[in-house]
């Protein structure tokens, strides 16, 4: 049986992230007979379908090669899918290659979406600061005075104002993870992946960064969460997808997909994490 994990408080970490509109409720993000492949041998998302509201928190669970991350690195337009097509905020967003466009992502919305990888990926060359106002100003229009103040923003609610001049060698993993975050969220995303954002950290740092984002899914932040801990699948998720062999097997409310799920293939993957009843 999946017990509930609390979230533990730091003292460096504020009660609050941010403020921000939420998005609309209604149709957010809808794939559409996604294929993508490898190779002729590794196909991670077959023909996939899945819709996500606005106020959704989708995370996606899953044995390793079943095409998690790849879904989240082709939303995020950083791999392109050879058919079918995503939707975005109700737009068309990604086309496959075989639609014959001579632009298959929709630049404008691609600027919508924030991720947080793994590794942090910060510049190792830029302080705290420099990283987090590189995007806004470069891409964003920014001044860097206003980017500037945003990322001293930021900070503050994550906890790290101290860290603005610090480069990420002197940080700690958990303290990189967190400006990894505001680093995504300084262009205002409408939607933030995340991708095994704990797996590299040691269990104290893992809270700090589960802390961060469960407040941003207090406050409705869309987001679609790559994860191995479903302990914290549980406390943050609204709908839980499991994947295996680049298809969607079964998904559905955590309660359910924990405690009875439906598909054997499903029951099977919980069993080798989980104590189910």
């Amino acid at each position: 049986m999946l017990s509930s994990q609390t979230m533990l408080s730091r003292p460096d970490m504020p009660p609050t992230v941010l403020d921000y509109a939420a998005p609309t409720t209604g149709e957010f993000v809808q794939f559409r007979d996604v294929f993508k492949s490898y190779g002729e041998n590794l196909v991670v998302m077959d023909h996939m379908n899945l819709d996500m509201r606005g106020d959704d928190r989708l995370v996606i669970i899953g044995p390793s090669g079943s095409g998690k991350s790849s879904l989240l690195r082709v939303m995020m337009g950083l791999e392109g899918i050879q058919s079918g097509q995503i939707g975005f905020q109700g737009k068309p967003y990604i086309h496959g290659a075989d639609a014959g466009r001579s632009k298959r992502i929709d630049a404008k919305l691609q600027k919508q979406i924030g991720m947080v990888f793994q590794h942090y990926t910060l510049f190792p060359h830029l302080s705290v600061l420099g990283n987090l106002i590189l995007g806004p100003v470069k891409v964003g229009g920014l001044s860097k005075a206003e980017a500037t103040e945003r990322a001293r923003m930021y900070l503050a609610r994550l906890g790290l104002e101290s860290k603005l001049h610090a480069y990420p060698s002197q940080l700690s993993g958990g303290q990189k993870q967190r400006v990894a975050i505001a680093r995504a969220l300084m262009l205002e995303p409408k939607l933030m992946l995340f991708d095994e954002v704990t797996s590299a950290l040691d269990p104290e740092m893992v809270i700090e960064v589960q802390n961060v984002m469960l407040q941003l899914a207090e406050q409705k932040m869309a987001m679609i969460i790559v994860t191995h801990d479903m302990h914290f699948a549980r406390d943050i998720a609204t709908r839980v997808v499991f994947c295996a062999g680049g298809k969607i097997v079964e998904q559905g409310a955590p309660a359910d997909m924990f405690k009875c799920p439906k598909e054997a293939r499903t029951r099977e993957f919980l069993e080798k994490v989980l104590h189910l009843d």
